[in-house]
């Protein structure tokens, strides 16, 4: 049967049960001044269960909140008896409506994804092909799994997430840490806003470090002192986030510092024209320098592969060749 629209008492609504709610962080002002205005245009979806006295929410959650927050005493509703609509339907007409009007946040995504798995049994494969795309996240297994994990963080890490403050694979990685490592890596990470490429060069490091010296964050960040550098008032905050690279670079790779240091003394004494770039590979950590060079004319050429032809032969090319 259809549900039966009617004007439900908000005292008769089960505002505890939130069974069917995915809606992480409401925004609600926008809704405030529209209910203020011209009242609940949309109907909420009750439903009744048996055994209970009171309906159970399907859908309209955030109107639901306002009517209680303006002291409205009653809400136009689609109330369907019980046995009409199964756990699995009211699930995914609330999860529908929701798309219906508006992108779900990180937090909500994986509410809907875990809740089809763990308790509607929808497989991998489904998933990924089906509700990934329909909530806008990468089709892969991956993406289903980190969606899933994020619900399991810290509320703080969730929020950093849906703020746009944090990248979802770094705050997977915080979560993962102990609850004092947390405290110090989360503020780090979302008070200098740092990019997806900078967040996972950080990782990298901080996590080879610690499990090269076996200790933890807490203690890398008291052997660096880096609390006073972070908070440095003659610095910007590009020159924190540079400082912090370098201290990070110096502790994961100790000869890193001398090695550069030598390395660009050694360049300097090749006298490569601005046209000829070399590069060493990344931290020294590896066996062959790049160069790559700019020409316009049969001349140039000529002119840049005698010059390398005559480093081939400089002594400072054996400085560089030693630091590899």
């Amino acid at each position: 049967m259809a549900p039966v629209f009617r004007e439900v008492d908000v005292e008769e609504i089960d505002a505890d049960d939130l069974t069917c709610v995915a809606t992480y962080r409401p925004q609600l002002a926008a809704l405030q001044r529209s209910v203020a205005d011209v009242g609940v245009l949309t109907p909420l979806h009750l439903r009744r269960l048996e055994g209970r006295e009171r309906l159970q929410l399907v859908s309209g959650w955030k109107r639901l909140l306002v009517c209680q927050q303006t002291g409205r005493l009653q809400v136009p509703a689609l109330v369907y008896e019980a046995g009409e609509l199964s756990d699995e339907a009211a699930w995914l007409l609330a999860v529908h409506e929701n798309l219906g009007c508006r992108s779900l946040n990180a937090v909500e995504k994986g509410r809907v994804l875990q809740r089809l798995r763990e308790r509607f049994h929808y497989g991998a494969d489904e998933l990924v092909k089906t509700w990934c795309s329909r909530l806008d996240i990468a089709p892969r297994l991956e993406a289903l799994e980190a969606h899933c994990m994020l619900i399991t963080l810290d509320e703080a890490l969730q929020d950093a997430v849906i703020n746009n403050t944090l990248p979802l694979e770094t705050a997977l990685w915080i979560g993962q840490q102990e609850a004092v490592d947390r405290g110090v890596l989360l503020p780090l990470f979302t008070e200098f806003k740092l990019g997806q490429n900078r967040a996972r060069e950080f990782v990298a490091l901080i996590d080879e470090i610690c499990l090269r010296d076996g200790c933890g964050v807490v203690q890398l960040w008291e052997a660096l002192e880096l609390d006073d550098m972070l908070r440095n008032p003659d610095l910007t905050e590009p020159q924190r986030v540079e400082q912090l690279r370098r201290q990070l670079r110096t502790r994961r790779y100790p000869m890193f510092r001398a090695h550069e240091e030598q390395f660009e003394a050694a360049r300097r004494q090749l006298r490569l024209p601005s046209q000829i770039s070399l590069q060493p590979p990344p931290y020294f950590d590896g066996s062959q320098y790049q160069v790559n060079f700019r020409f316009g004319s049969r001349e140039e050429l000529q002119a840049y592969a005698q010059k390398l032809l005559d480093s081939a032969s400089a002594e400072a090319l054996e400085t560089l060749l030693r630091l590899l």
